[in-house]
């Protein structure tokens, strides 16, 4: 609800934001219901990006699942390999 995450910044005045939230569901319904999860977390990050930028937070921290890279990435992961392979076909 982007005017209660609005409000919250308001009240609560945060310097930093560390953003680990998202509606996240096993193999069967990320399977099932894949626009529903990619809607629901992108409205999830976007009223947390825009709350923040309006309260002037000073550091924002975006988490990511190791399930964003490709299959079969190097190990130890990088930011450099996102988007350079297909992803395990769970996770798509």
């Amino acid at each position: 609800n982007q005017a209660e995450v609005q409000h919250f910044f308001e009240q609560e005045k945060p310097e930093v934001v560390i953003d680990a939230a998202a509606r996240v569901g096993g193999i069967l319904a990320n399977h099932e219901f894949p626009y529903q999860f990619l809607m629901e977390n992108m409205q999830i990050q976007n009223n947390l990006i825009e709350a923040a930028l309006k309260a002037d937070v000073s550091k924002f921290i975006f988490l990511g699942s190791s399930c964003i890279y490709p299959k079969l990435a190097p190990q130890p992961l990088k930011e450099d390999y996102l988007l350079t392979g297909p992803l395990e076909p769970t996770n798509e």
